[in-house]
């Protein structure tokens, strides 16, 4: 179920908005989802990303910044009861699917100037290779391996949620566990579309659903990802 904002100005409810829709954006000028009729708030001035019950905020340069619980912001994951304030505007995310514990877990990565060779690379996005239309899939034992770098063989068992793949202060992708499977989205869009390959693919916006053996790239680190049956 998607979640939702309750828009408010000093402390006086306006309304809410649905996060019904992928990508949302918020500000000043008319082509904006969400509205905001306020001199003080940029024209474009934040875009909201929304994958099933998962939304991200990100501040698109604006002039006077967009803040969540009082902290100034370029990309922040929401979670229920979040107060964003654009302007004098307050935007409080609700989204009870969501805890408000810190639930998921994120694995710093290094920008690797090799280029490594991997198993199984293709240009098409394979569908799973499972004998049996009916075999149950062990999502609790999905992995990652690292395949090339200086943490070349090393897993993560993907049992959390959510796991993030990032910088230090920078967060780049997300894979979001759902009941259907493990679904991956990058977290940087603007000027980047590339950043986030899957088998040689980009992905740009979309949230995509990971297959036995798909070989993730970030920044030329090469992930592989392990579905037990």
């Amino acid at each position: 179920m998607p979640g939702k904002l309750e828009f408010s100005f000093n402390s006086n409810r306006l309304g809410e908005f649905v996060l019904d829709k992928e990508v949302m954006t918020i500000g000043r000028k008319e082509d904006n989802d969400i509205r905001i009729e306020n001199l003080a708030v940029s024209g474009h001035h934040a875009k909201l990303l929304t994958i099933f019950d998962d939304s991200f905020l990100e501040d698109l340069d604006s002039t006077n910044g967009t803040y969540v619980n009082g902290q100034a912001i370029s990309k922040h994951p929401l979670k229920n009861g979040d107060v964003i304030v654009i302007g004098k505007h307050e935007l409080r995310f609700i989204n009870e699917a969501r805890s408000d514990t810190d639930d998921d877990k994120t694995i710093l990565i290094r920008r690797q100037p090799e280029l490594a060779t991997y198993p199984g690379s293709s240009s098409q996005h394979q569908p799973i290779d499972m004998p049996g239309s009916s075999a149950p899939v062990n999502l609790e034992a999905a992995k990652l391996q690292i395949l090339n770098g200086k943490g070349a063989g090393k897993e993560l068992l993907l049992q959390k949620p959510s796991v993030k793949l990032g910088r230090a202060g920078a967060e780049v992708v997300q894979i979001n566990k759902r009941p259907d499977g493990h679904f991956i989205v990058s977290l940087e869009q603007e000027g980047n579309n590339n950043l986030l390959l899957i088998n040689g693919e980009a992905v740009g916006a979309r949230a995509v659903k990971l297959n036995n053996h798909d070989v993730i790239e970030i920044n030329k680190l090469k992930i592989e990802y392990y579905l037990a049956v």
